[in-house]
């Protein structure tokens, strides 16, 4: 008996984790305080949070991403927008033409609300859409607009469901970066798994058999998925500990 290898090096990030968090679910198979296995536990077990930690720093990265692309919609239907109100200045129809100038100087009362700071950008966008669906409703529907109150009223929802899951800057902020971590935790899971399978050796696979029984299954698992979302027939294979027999 003897733990199988797996190539953790082929997993993107999330996998990896969800791999390292099984391992370290199964860890609790292990009489740990009454085996020679200590140190590598608690090594493994610190390198696993500092990977959850570097994790939700690319996740937050992630976020900040899409909400830069949410504030750029909303951006872009502010813009046209204020084209149709100025195109409707130009109406040869006076009850359009009319509409547009009072919508216009709405417009201009609210200010540059695409470049307000953020904290102030979806109040701003609350209250304008507030009056567009409210006393200025008349002028909306006279300008054919009511598309683009909706349009700009969905944006701000979408915009406002990203912020409301961006994790904390400053909590998300961390020296780790996912690279660093991984390798070291690869490292600290080699020595851990290898001592295992010397010890099986040395001592008998007793205290070990169920920890390695479904450990197995777990490498036999993620290397198939693994070998087909490559679009391979057959299991990957590194050196992360020595080939089962």
């Amino acid at each position: 008996m003897k733990i199988k290898s797996i190539s953790l090096t082929a997993f993107d990030n999330n996998e990896h984790y969800k791999y390292q968090t099984d391992v370290n679910g199964l860890i609790s198979l292990l009489s740990v305080e009454s085996l020679p296995i200590g140190d590598e536990v608690a090594t493994f077990k610190k390198l696993y949070a500092d990977e959850g930690e570097a994790l939700n720093f690319v996740r937050k990265s992630n976020y900040s991403k899409k909400l830069d692309l949410a504030d750029l919609k909303c951006n872009e239907t502010l813009d046209g927008m204020e084209h149709a109100i100025i195109s409707g200045l130009k109406h040869y129809n006076p009850d359009v033409k009319e509409a547009a100038t009072r919508l216009k100087t709405l417009w201009d009362t609210n200010g540059d609300i695409k470049h307000k700071a953020q904290k102030n950008k979806s109040g701003a966008i609350i209250k304008l859409i507030a009056d567009l669906k409210g006393i200025y409703a008349a002028n909306v529907a006279a300008l054919g607009m009511d598309g683009w109150v909706t349009e700009l009223d969905a944006d701000l929802v979408a915009h406002d469901a990203i912020e409301d899951n961006r994790y904390d800057e400053k909590d998300g902020k961390t020296h780790l970066r996912m690279k660093e971590v991984r390798k070291e935790i690869d490292t600290a899971y080699r020595t851990f798994t290898e001592k295992i399978n010397a010890l099986i050796i040395v001592n008998g696979q007793d205290p070990y058999a169920d920890f390695v029984n479904k450990l197995n299954l777990h490498i036999d698992s993620y290397t198939t998925n693994l070998a087909l979302s490559n679009g391979k027939g057959k299991k990957g294979t590194d050196t992360t500990t020595s080939e089962a027999k």
